[in-house]
C-alpha cells in the first residue's frame, strides 16, 4: 500500500514521549503496559471503527468526511479545528528541532530563530513534491528509527542490568489509572481523527483497519513506551536526550531530523487536506 508506511511514520510524534515520561514517574512496569494497551486500543477502536473503514469505502478524508455529517456550514467548525491543532504541530515541531540541535551541537543562541525559519520553509519541501515524496522519505525513517529504538533499548537495559532490573523499578505515583489512560487516548486523537486522510487510499477495508491497528500499537504505542523506559532508567523521556546520555550524540542528531523531518511532512499534508 502506498500510504502503509507513511501512516505508520505519522504516529512516531515526539510529544507522546513525555506523555510516556509522565506514567515511568507514576506506575510500575506492567501498569504502563497495561495502560498503553488499553489507551491505544480505545484510540484504535475510535479510528478504526469510525474513520478507517468509512474512508476506504467512499474515498473521503477527514473534511470531505465531515460534510456529509455535519452539513457545509457545520462542517466549517471542525475544519477549523483540525486545522488550527496542525499548525500548532508545525510550529511546535519547527521549534523544538531548532532548539534541540542548538543545544546537542552546542551553537551560538543566535541561530535558534533562522533555523526555526530554515526548517519551517525546508520541512515544506517534501510535502510540496507531493504524497510519493512523503511515501519514499517515511520508507526510509521508518526503518532508521526502529534501528535507533532498537539500539537505545539495548544500550538501556544493559545499563539498567536486564530486564528483570527494568521490571522492578519503582514508581513515584501520584496518577489515577483513569487520567493515564485519558492521557494516552489524548495524545493522539486529533491525529486519529484524520487517519481519514491515509486510509482512503487503501485497496480494501481489511486493509484500512489492519493499517490504522498497527499504526497505533507499533507507532502510538511505542513512542509512549519510549518515554516511560526512558523514565524508569535515565529519568529522560525524550529519546534524543536518552541516547546523548547512552553517549550515542551521532544517532541522536539522525533521529531528531528523521523523526521530526517526516512528522513535519505529515502534519503540512493534513493541514492542506483540512482547506479541501
Amino acid at each position: 500500500m502506498v500510504y502503509d508506511v507513511s501512516f505508520v511514520r505519522f504516529y512516531f510524534f515526539t510529544s507522546t514521549m513525555w506523555a510516556g515520561g509522565a506514567l515511568g514517574n507514576a506506575f510500575n512496569f506492567y501498569e504502563i503496559m497495561g495502560i498503553i494497551f488499553v489507551g491505544n486500543a480505545l484510540l484504535g477502536i475510535y479510528a478504526l471503527q469510525s474513520l478507517a473503514y468509512v474512508a476506504s469505502q467512499t474515498g473521503l478524508n477527514t473534511v470531505l468526511l465531515g460534510r456529509y455529517s455535519f452539513g457545509q456550514k457545520g462542517s466549517k467548525l471542525a475544519d477549523v479545528i483540525l486545522g488550527f491543532t496542525q499548525i500548532g504541530w508545525y510550529a511546535w515541531g519547527t521549534a523544538t528541532i531548532a532548539l534541540i540541535l542548538v543545544k546537542l551541537l552546542e551553537l551560538p543562541e543566535s541561530w535558534t530563530m533562522p533555523l526555526m525559519v530554515l526548517f519551517g520553509f525546508g520541512f515544506c519541501i517534501t510535502a510540496s513534491i507531493g504524497y510519493k515524496a512523503l511515501e519514499m522519505l517515511s520508507k526510509f525513517s521508518v526503518p532508521a528509527m526502529l534501528f535507533f529504538i532498537g539500539l537505545t533499548f539495548y544500550k538501556g537495559l544493559v545499563d539498567v542490568g536486564g530486564i528483570g532490573e527494568l521490571i522492578d523499578q519503582t514508581a513515584a505515583g501520584g496518577m489515577s489509572v483513569v487520567a493515564a489512560i485519558t492521557l494516552v487516548f489524548g495524545t493522539f486523537v486529533s491525529g486519529g481523527t484524520q487517519a481519514t486522510n491515509w486510509s482512503r487510499f487503501a485497496k480494501t477495508g481489511k486493509i484500512a483497519v489492519i493499517s490504522t491497528l498497527v499504526a497505533f500499537f507499533i507507532g502510538n504505542g511505542l513512542m509512549v513506551f519510549i518515554g516511560a523506559f526512558g523514565v524508569l532508567i535515565y529519568q529522560q523521556a525524550d529519546i534524543v536526550d536518552v541516547l546523548v546520555a547512552q553517549g550515542f550524540m551521532l544517532v541522536a542528531v539522525l533521529m531528531l531530523f528523521v523523526n521530526i523531518w517526516t512528522t513535519q511532512d505529515n502534519t503540512i499534508y493534513n493541514f492542506a487536506a483540512s482547506r479541501l
